[in-house]
């Protein structure tokens, strides 16, 4: 009742594209308010853990209120997502970065320790995930937002080790990414062939460079580049499906002042253009939540 209200306020006074755009930043708010929402114990902090890979995806072990279970860490999930067989809470519909749906609840997290970082009252999804939870030994859920934005994280993959810490972790030998934030999760730009991209960093996804189909850039590549024909599974939300991508080399991307030379780079369906964690396999990579921005140094 009360949005269809707000409808026809909007249609009054503002036209079409305003209304759009105060939609948006509705939205937006509402999730960078329930990413805030908990605290960490203790206040003041510094744990080393270390981390498995699945597909080059970063595995956390982790306490959810007891029970030691194992995460995907994903900077790209505005929210965290709990592995329960039955949905609890509030109801919806949410959608995944290959634009499938799904029915999911929601909670909040009396706690979530990792390593001696407790998490305490922070915001989750839950939902069975089915077709994912499968290839997953002990699969707890998703680490999203809601966790990730309340510390600095510095990863280093090379040797699958993380720090966690309200401190500052790094020194000058670590170059900043200049990011925008957006829901909480990080964009920034790339470039090759003399032109700018913008792009998630999204470290829940272990591709190296991934490009929607149907897209301007899409088509650019296909016809700049060789690519192959492809088939893989992929699990995502909504369950495990048989996608086919396309799949070529882009010989240098630059980001940062970095160059990254002979990139793997997927086409398939996609909500988005992104940078996985396969793009970053050779660096440390420092989250730095107390100045939203993002470190890196190379470990050669």
């Amino acid at each position: 009742m009360m949005l269809s209200t707000l409808c026809i306020i909007f249609r009054c006074f503002y036209n079409r594209t305003v209304f759009l755009v105060f939609l948006l930043l509705l939205t937006n708010c509402s999730t960078v308010r329930l990413q805030k929402k908990g605290k960490v114990i203790p206040l003041d902090y510094t744990s080393e853990v270390t981390f498995k890979t699945n597909k080059q995806l970063i595995i956390l072990s982790g306490n959810l209120n007891g029970t030691n279970k194992d995460f995907i860490f994903d900077t790209g999930a505005d929210y965290s997502l709990i592995q329960r067989d039955s949905l609890i809470g509030i109801k919806g519909r949410y959608k995944g970065a290959s634009k499938r749906k799904m029915k999911l609840g929601s909670e909040y997290i009396n706690s979530l320790k990792i390593g001696r970082v407790d998490y305490q009252n922070t915001y989750s999804l839950n939902g069975n995930l089915v077709g994912l939870k499968e290839h997953f030994e002990n699969f707890g859920g998703i680490i999203g937002q809601p966790i990730i934005s309340k510390s600095n994280w510095l990863l280093n993959y090379p040797e699958r080790k993380i720090t966690i810490s309200n401190k500052n972790l790094i020194d000058n030998s670590f170059t900043k990414i200049k990011l925008t934030r957006v829901k909480g999760a990080p964009y920034t730009f790339l470039s090759f062939d003399n032109k700018l991209y913008r792009v998630i960093i999204d470290l829940g996804s272990s591709s190296d460079f991934n490009v929607p189909e149907n897209t301007e850039l899409a088509s650019y590549l296909l016809k700049t580049y060789d690519f192959k024909v492809s088939k893989r599974e992929r699990y995502t939300l909504g369950g495990s499906q048989i996608i086919t991508e396309k799949i070529g080399i882009i010989p240098l991307i630059k980001l940062g002042g970095f160059e990254f030379k002979n990139v793997k780079t997927s086409i398939n369906v996609s909500s988005q253009i992104r940078l996985g964690i396969g793009f970053f396999r050779d660096f440390m990579i420092y989250i730095d939540n107390s100045e939203k921005q993002i470190h890196l140094k190379h470990t050669n």
